[in-house]
């Protein structure tokens, strides 16, 4: 019987009509073969195979972790049909074989692959591999990399005479006593809902899937130094969290990336370092980042430059959940659900159970006894209305609440029922309805505008919010157009920003010009908030901008971030304009601007404002800024307060102490007063 020839495998590096595996890569139909081989090898020591349509190939190649491109240093060729084989000693040659794209040899889950996959891709854009029947053995190679200027220092590619660092990447890991911050924005927007599993990819020490265990979740974490031996396992959420900005290898970055994405089956978080909240005065550049006193490496991104690199990297668009933290989406229900709540107002309100205020003369009483016995599943669900502004259907019940009613014998639509009573306010019920129409209109409104994510179909949620709210889809893309419409609208736009500005939402910088507070952008009219939206849709999301200007005349937006926005002198550290007619944005970060007399663009019921008002009345006092907020850079004014101190008359101590901190917090300035 002839033997069978050799299973081709699924991956590998395919070179003609042979592929090559490293030996952790084999499937289990090729690793029979292989052992076949192997048993024929006479104790033939080796880590890749070659599989052949004839033959397989064991080969003897330097260790994949100290050659950036590994010397071939033995092979033995194996005949299966014949039970014969040759061996090859490559090790006393002077030019033998060498190996490219090793990271193509590996299984896919390898944590190896985003290192030497940045390496191959670092050598492609040298231009490194643009003959490749010419790179096959170690002279060439090393004559090559001389001829562009180059040389391999560990896992790089870099100009001869360039310094090569070792980044210390493990010691940027902290200790955490809370959820972190993108974990916490996950949850808060839905990303993360209960009974999600969460890989935690870069899990450093391990706090994030300690708390996320804690808190019921199915979480588990790996980590090239922590946690090394950690699971790499598929899971509903990837946690990539703070991981890119700590390589100092752009390739690297993308494809560390692109991995911990293939693990994500319904989405992925994304956070990383953003620029304007780190002093870089102590630090060395490096690449396109900074170096620590500590050996690290940080990378701080801008917002939009984050959803570039990630949107360019994976293919897909972000949804921003917060500044520097992004979400990516396999489960396009689950990202409309997430993208309706981001573009949503908040909606916080006491859930309590009310004292009855109605006519008893006139109205029956409610079921004391049921009421009581089972409050706390009313108040479940009515936290759960009110989310949603109204009755939910069964199977939106959360499952646990279900439980609950099905022990205590009471239907869902009779826990429904009694929530619709006067039980609770339902005035609060009806106010939440209001909002969650708007909020539904501006997204049908968003889906219009260039670059918004559209979809075949509503997520089913969606679909019921629409009926009742609406009546059917068309009527609410009919209404949702007319919105659209007024915002392109001067007029609309002018009436809407007359509205806001008579609420104590914002106010007018100039005659042109209306400046808010971010916070208040979903208490501001639809028409206004509309089109601060689409300009966010360019940006990349609201998030990380503490102030925008808008434009009434013309469709134009200024996203204002700050170094700390609850300075008395916040610093501007970037500007994103927006031009929606154009379809255009442009990023600017000025050197030590100040964002003067704040106090008038906080909202009316801030409680900063008044003591922000009197500091900037000081301010004008002093004639350091004119009325319309115009004033010097920050080492102008730090330079001035430092004359005045010599004994010129004008300036308070408030303002003094404000301009030499001026990222200080409001509550760390009152003791200048």
């Amino acid at each position: 019987m002839p033997t069978p020839r050799p299973a081709r495998p699924v991956g590998g590096k395919r070179v003609g009509g042979a592929v090559y595996l490293h030996a952790s890569a084999l499937d289990d139909e090729t690793r029979h073969v292989v052992e076949r081989a192997v048993a024929l090898a006479d104790g033939f020591e080796w880590n890749v195979v070659k599989v052949a349509p004839n033959s397989v190939s064991l080969l003897l190649y330097e260790d994949f972790d100290a050659a950036a491109f590994p010397v071939l240093l033995a092979s033995l060729k194996v005949d299966l049909e014949a039970g014969k084989s040759a061996a090859t000693d490559y090790r006393k040659r002077e030019n033998p074989p060498i190996l490219h794209r090793k990271e193509t040899l590996l299984p896919a889950d390898d944590p190896r692959r985003p290192r030497f996959a940045a390496l191959t891709r670092a050598a492609e854009e040298h231009g490194l591999f643009a003959e490749p029947t010419k790179i096959g053995t170690r002279r060439q190679w090393t004559d090559l990399l001389a001829s562009k200027g180059l040389r391999v220092k560990g896992h790089s590619i870099v100009p001869v005479g360039a310094e090569a660092i070792e980044v210390a990447r493990h010691k940027t890991a902290i200790p955490r006593r809370d959820l972190s911050q993108p974990m916490q924005l996950a949850v808060a927007h839905g990303v993360l809902p209960p009974g999600t599993t969460v890989f935690d990819y870069g899990c450093g020490l391990g706090d994030d899937v300690a708390a996320l265990t804690a808190a019921g979740f199915e979480a588990f974490g790996w980590d090239p130094h922590h946690a090394p031996d950690g699971p790499r396992r598929a899971a509903d959420l990837v946690n990539l969290g703070f991981v890119l900005n700590v390589v100092e290898d752009r390739h690297e970055r993308a494809e560390t990336l692109r991995v911990a994405w293939s693990f994500a089956r319904r989405a992925m978080v994304v956070a990383a370092m953003v620029m304007g909240k780190a002093d870089l005065t102590a630090l060395r550049p490096y690449r396109d980042g900074h170096l620590t006193s500590r050996g690290t490496f940080q990378k701080y991104f801008g917002q939009q430059e984050l959803r570039d690199f990630i949107e360019e990297a994976l293919g897909e668009a972000p949804l921003a959940i917060g500044q520097g933290v992004f979400a990516v989406f396999r489960d396009k229900d689950l990202e409309q659900e997430v993208l309706f709540r981001r573009q949503a107002r908040a909606i916080v309100r006491p859930v309590g159970m009310r004292p009855p205020e109605r006519d008893r003369s006139r109205a029956a009483a409610p079921r004391p006894g049921l009421a009581e016995r089972i409050r706390p599943e009313l108040e479940t669900l009515w936290v759960a209305m009110v989310q949603r502004g109204r009755a939910l259907d069964a199977d939106e019940f959360p499952a646990d609440l279900i439980e609950r009613l099905q022990a205590a014998r009471v239907s869902p639509a009779r826990a429904t029922s009694l929530c619709l009573s006067d039980l609770f306010d339902q005035q609060e019920l009806a106010a939440a309805a209001a909002g969650r129409r708007e909020d539904l209109l501006i997204r049908f409104a968003m889906l219009m505008f260039p670059g918004a994510p559209r979809y075949a179909t509503l997520a089913r949620s969606l679909q019921r919010d629409v009926r009742t709210f609406f009546g059917s889809h068309a009527a609410a893309l009919e209404e949702a157009r007319r919105l659209m419409f007024s915002a392109g609208k001067p007029d609309a736009i002018a009436e809407g920003v007359e509205a806001a500005v008579a609420a104590g939402l914002g106010a007018m910088r100039d005659e042109n010009t209306f400046r808010f507070a971010v916070p208040t952008l979903d208490r501001l009219p639809p028409a206004v908030r509309l089109r601060a939206l689409c300009g966010g849709l360019l940006r990349g999301g609201v998030e990380g901008a503490d102030f925008i200007d808008l434009k009434v005349g013309v469709p134009r937006l200024t996203f204002i971030q700050c170094l700390d926005a609850s300075a008395r002198l916040p610093v501007v550290v970037e500007k994103t304009r927006v031009d929606l007619g154009r379809a255009r944005v442009t990023v600017d970060r000025p050197d030590g601007m100040v964002l003067y007399l704040k106090g008038r663009f906080l909202p009316a019921d801030s409680p900063a404002r008044e003591d922000q008002l009197e500091f900037d009345r000081r301010l004008l006092a002093s004639s350091i800024v004119t009325p319309d907020g115009k004033g010097p850079r920050l080492t102008e004014l730090q330079e001035l307060m430092r004359k005045r101190r010599a004994g010129m008359p004008g300036t308070s101590a408030q303002t003094e102490a404000a301009a030499d901190r001026p990222v200080a917090r409001t509550s760390d300035t009152k003791a200048a007063s």
